[in-house]
């Protein structure tokens, strides 16, 4: 089922575009900024990961809010889910960790062959992240979570269901957020997440499901990486999974897809519109 909120007017896409490259750049001057700040203050290097998400997506948001004369409650759609959809949904998400973490490994791979220059430039990147914890890492990734979830599903996705049709909705929804992130290293999981989550916003109108999932794949990737790496200019930060549990993963995601399907469709029978799950 589409959200109930009112759908008819903004953001469209070109509104919904403005907002999140407002929130990409700036998360980036923030982080930069706080980056300069830690260095001068010989603060830890995970601290310039914070003014972004701290700063960036409220000012994002309010900006977005301000622009559209929304109400903000509008956009904070937590509504009750049924029970059942939890089981598949874990079922779902450990299998598309295990095959983003394996993706992830080799596009690492890849880049760690580029030439220096520029790999050199990506490892300066995540640099903040080589001094934090593992624990650490994953509060910090898993709480960045509750903000993106409520500017991508909350706020650009309720509008584009008003203007498109919901697999064009979701996926364009979808788009905005991997551009958002900035990162080529960041872009395998933003994808799957971008259009998981936005095909459970669109399903339950809930924010629910996709800020669990969605946070829950971000705390396991900060506590499975080895941040320690990158001190030696490799990018090589997500260890490989075992042949086991790789050879599983495919069918994990699969059976919890079409057992969300399910779970869905006792919910409301709406069309799903995404993932290639229902066309309807």
């Amino acid at each position: 089922m589409n959200p109930e909120a009112d759908q008819s007017s903004f953001p469209n896409l070109w509104q919904g575009t403005g907002v999140a490259l407002a929130y990409l750049a700036l998360s980036t001057w923030l982080d930069t900024a706080m980056a300069v700040a830690a260095h001068t203050l010989h603060l830890p290097g995970w601290t310039a990961l914070l003014p972004g998400l701290l700063l960036g997506f409220p000012l994002a948001l309010a900006f977005g809010i301000w622009l559209g004369r929304l109400d903000l409650w509008d956009i904070l759609s937590f509504r009750r889910v049924r029970p059942g959809i939890w089981l598949p949904l874990l079922v779902t998400h450990l299998g598309f960790f295990i095959l983003i973490q394996a993706f992830a490994h080799g596009l690492e791979f890849g880049l760690d062959q580029l030439p220096e220059a520029f790999r050199l430039s990506l490892v300066k990147e995540s640099e903040p992240m080589a001094q934090a914890s593992a624990p650490m890492l994953g509060l910090l990734f898993a709480s960045a979570a509750i903000p993106e979830e409520i500017l991508f599903r909350g706020f650009i996705l309720r509008g584009l269901l008003g203007h498109h049709r919901p697999l064009v909705a979701v996926w364009l929804s979808t788009a905005l957020f991997v551009v958002a992130h900035g990162n080529p290293l960041q872009f395998p999981v933003a994808l799957m997440i971008g259009a998981c989550a936005g095909w459970y916003y669109q399903a339950t109108g809930s924010l629910w499901p996709g800020l669990v999932a969605h946070g829950l794949h971000n705390l396991f990737i900060g506590l499975f990486m080895t941040p320690e790496v990158l001190a030696t200019g490799s990018l090589m930060v997500n260890p490989l999974p075992p042949l086991p549990w790789l050879l599983a993963a495919p069918f994990l995601a699969g059976l919890g897809l079409l057992w969300l399907r399910w779970q869905f469709r006792q919910e409301a029978p709406a069309p799903m519109g995404v993932l290639g799950l229902d066309q309807s």
